[in-house]
Formats: C-alpha cells, sequence, structure tokens
C-alpha cells in the first residue's frame, strides 16, 4: 500500500510540475550589464512580470494610468518573429517615451506572454522621463 501511495504522490507532483510550467515562462532581464532571472505568467504583459521582480520594479515606472507600469524593451529577432506586428497606436506610444526606438523596441505593456516566448531575453532600454502632466 505504501508503494502505491508514493506512486501516486509521485504522479500527482509530475503533473502540478506540468501545470506549473503550462502557465509559466521563464526569462531572462538584462539591466545596465546584469542578467535577471524572471518567472511571468502566461497571459498576463512582460510590465506586470517585470514589476514583481524587487530588481526591476524600478525599471518600470508608471507611465501613464491607461497602461500602468511600462518599460522600453529591445527584444531579440528569433522572439519577435514570434509576437504580433505593432499596430499603428502601439508605434506611437512607442515612440513618445521610448529613446530612439528601433526595429527591436517595444514597451513591455505592449508585450503579452505566451507559451512561446518561454526563453524570452530582453533588454531595458531607455525611456525619457515620466511626464508630470
Amino acid at each position: 500500500a505504501t508503494t502505491t501511495t508514493t506512486m501516486a504522490l509521485r504522479r500527482a507532483l509530475n503533473l502540478q510540475t506540468f501545470v506549473r510550467s503550462a502557465s509559466t515562462i521563464s526569462m531572462s532581464v538584462m539591466r545596465e550589464g546584469t542578467r535577471y532571472a524572471v518567472e511571468g505568467k502566461v497571459g498576463e504583459t512582460l510590465a506586470k512580470a517585470l514589476s514583481r521582480h524587487p530588481a526591476l520594479v524600478t525599471a518600470v515606472p508608471v507611465t501613464s494610468i491607461v497602461r500602468g507600469p511600462d518599460a522600453h524593451v529591445l527584444i531579440p529577432d528569433e522572439h519577435l518573429a514570434k509576437m504580433p506586428e505593432l499596430e499603428y497606436l502601439e508605434r506611437t506610444q512607442l515612440e513618445d517615451v521610448g529613446i530612439d526606438p528601433g526595429a527591436n523596441s517595444r514597451l513591455a505593456s505592449q508585450c503579452m506572454l505566451t507559451p512561446e516566448l518561454d526563453g524570452l531575453v530582453v533588454s531595458i532600454a531607455e525611456m525619457y522621463p515620466e511626464n508630470p502632466m
């Protein structure tokens, strides 16, 4: 009976690990030369995941009431290809707050985390200071 109970417990733990891994992704975030391991929940924005990390919370200031915390991030081509194209409004918002945005630039609030982005590597880029208006 103990062996059966032990085997059932192991199966349950393996299932729990599978469910957890299906609903979270791992990311590496570079900020000022330091790499941070960040875990994000599938379906949330990158900004939300960054704002939970104690060393990165200051990298995602609240930029507007609508978007909440945000950051200008740079995403490598391999992961950018797995994301939707920027729409006009998103590009305009990026140009308003990001310093010298390029082809690999996004706002963290525009990046919805999906299972395909597991292993994502991002670098936090410069943003204009918060507008006091």
